[in-house]
């Protein structure tokens, strides 16, 4: 028979404590790592297009508020919705404003993030003057529903934060009405109706983003930079190989491809930490991204050194360097960060498909300029041109 003795108790019987507590970090890491991850717009999208089921979320974004605008008409033959002159006007300026998002979807080339946030904007509010709008409080609560269906279009498409923000609304909002169906008409049946409502909109959008968020994070790894949200080189190679550059290409574009060096990034983290050199970074990729245009490939190649490619027209290079300039420089910021910029494009319009030996060419090209544009003392740009 074995015994421990009081001496030995104390040493085993804390260890379950210590596993819990290891267990709740690691819940509370997870759940910090999923509140930080960046934007999901741009890896979603191109999966989605990859499956080539672009067009099909396009038409559920527009069936969806083609549904607004039926319900918001219905609801102005019912006694219970639409009651006076003020109510009537809204609610019809809700159905025009919603017809003219569903022509706007109908026509943009492409659903990019901001036109994405704009829908989001426009769903919280037009669903928060819905609730209130109606003679029947409960008639509000019901719609309160609907923040379950936006909730889910955040967690596909958007980060944490926009989540968070939409729950809060999404709850006081439903606090707030449940409130009138308790004092006007039935408060177990607004307390019941409240808990089945906010399961739909806070529960299950967060369960689905935080999983998604998760399970997904190794097999994005892969793909995206971490730190930027950016594509890696794996990232890169693999968008190219998948999209391609010159399946957007037409008489009227050129490849182009850039690489930013950042100007002495180790004196940034040696001086300012890593902390700030991480700032400096993702302010550079967010930067980035919109010199680019709505198709571009953004990556960082490790360390301080990113890459654009680029579909632009014949006479768009000059724009896009002066772009680059103005942008890729932190002239606010303390410590003062500039960046060195190689862009290699075709002395030519290219016709038909970027070859992946045309498409190297460029890299080594922009690769070249940019060193060419570090060892001038850095902070600008330095554009070459090849016949390819």
């Amino acid at each position: 028979m074995t015994s421990f003795g009081a001496d030995r108790s104390q040493e085993i019987l804390p260890a379950p404590r210590e596993r819990e507590q290891s267990a709740l970090r690691s819940a509370i890491a997870l759940l910090v790592q999923w509140f930080r991850r960046p934007d999901q717009f741009d890896s979603f999208t191109r999966y989605l297009a990859s499956k080539g089921l672009e067009l099909s979320v396009r038409l559920i974004v527009i069936n969806s508020l083609a549904s607004v605008v039926v319900a918001m008409s219905l609801l102005r033959f019912s006694d219970a919705g639409v009651h006076n002159h003020v109510t009537s006007v809204v609610n019809g300026v809700i159905i025009a404003v919603t017809v003219g998002m569903i022509v706007l979807f109908s026509l943009l080339p492409t659903l990019t993030r901001k036109w994405s946030y704009l829908f989001v904007v426009y769903a919280e509010l037009g669903v928060v003057i819905g609730v209130f709008l109606n003679r029947d409080p409960f008639i509000g609560l019901i719609q309160c529903i609907v923040f379950a269906l936006i909730g889910g279009y955040i967690a596909y498409f958007h980060n944490a934060r926009l989540q968070t923000a939409h729950m809060i609304l999404a709850s006081v909002v439903l606090v707030l009405i449940a409130r009138q169906v308790a004092v006007s008409e039935d408060p177990a049946l607004a307390i019941a109706l409240s808990l089945v409502v906010a399961t739909g909109i806070v529960v299950i959008p967060f369960a689905s983003q935080f999983v998604l968020s998760i399970l997904g994070s190794d097999a994005e790894s892969s793909d995206v930079d971490p730190l930027t949200g950016l594509l890696n080189r794996r990232g890169l190679q693999r968008a190219i190989d998948e999209f391609g550059v010159g399946g957007r290409n037409s008489h009227d574009l050129s490849c182009v491809v850039v690489i930013v060096d950042v100007d002495k990034f180790k004196t940034v983290n040696d001086s300012y930490g890593h902390e700030q050199g991480d700032l400096v970074l993702r302010e550079f990729a967010v930067r980035l991204r919109r010199c680019g245009t709505s198709h571009a490939l953004s990556a960082r190649f490790g360390g301080d050194e990113f890459v654009l490619v680029d579909m632009i027209g014949k006479r768009a290079g000059p724009a896009l360097a002066e772009n680059l300039r103005r942008n890729m420089r932190l002239l606010d910021n303390d410590p003062v960060v500039t960046t060195s910029i190689g862009m290699a494009m075709p002395s030519s319009v290219l016709s038909g498909y970027v070859s992946e030996v045309e498409l190297a060419g460029l890299f080594r090209l922009a690769d070249a300029a940019m060193y060419e544009a570090k060892a001038s003392g850095g902070d600008r740009v330095v554009v070459t041109h090849t016949q390819l």
